[in-house]
C-alpha cells in the first residue's frame, strides 16, 4: 500500500508533494533493522550464547528470551540501541538464575 501527502499552499493553487508512506519499504527496513541488530549482539562473546530474539516494528526493536546474568540486560540494550535506525529498544528478557 502506497499513499502520499499533499499540501495546497493558502496563496497558490499548486500543490506541493510533501512525501510518501510505503509500508513495504516499512517492513523492509524493519528486517534489515532485525537482521543488523542479531548480527550485533551475535558479535558480542558473551551475548552470542544467549537466547535473545529480536523483533521490530517501525524502528522500535523489542528484545525477548532468555539470558543467564543479569547485566546482559543493558548490554544486549544498548547493542541495539547502537544500531542505526533503531528508534527505541524494549527489552522483556528473562535473567534465569541455574541452581548451584
Amino acid at each position: 500500500m502506497t499513499a502520499c501527502v499533499i499540501v495546497v499552499n493558502d496563496d497558490e493553487t499548486d500543490a506541493e508533494w510533501v512525501g510518501s508512506y510505503d509500508h513495504e519499504s516499512k517492513v523492509k527496513a524493519d528486517e534489515e533493522l532485525r537482521d543488523q541488530v542479531g548480527s550485533r549482539l551475535a558479535e558480542s562473546p558473551r551475548m552470542r550464547d544467549e537466547d535473545i530474539n529480536v523483533s521490530v516494528d517501525n524502528g522500535v526493536v523489542t528484545l525477548t528470551g532468555k539470558v543467564d546474568d543479569a547485566s546482559l540486560v543493558p548490554q544486549a540494550v544498548e547493542a541495539a540501541a547502537a544500531v542505526e535506525g533503531v528508534r527505541r529498544v524494549v527489552a522483556r528478557l528473562t535473567v534465569e538464575v541455574s541452581a548451584s
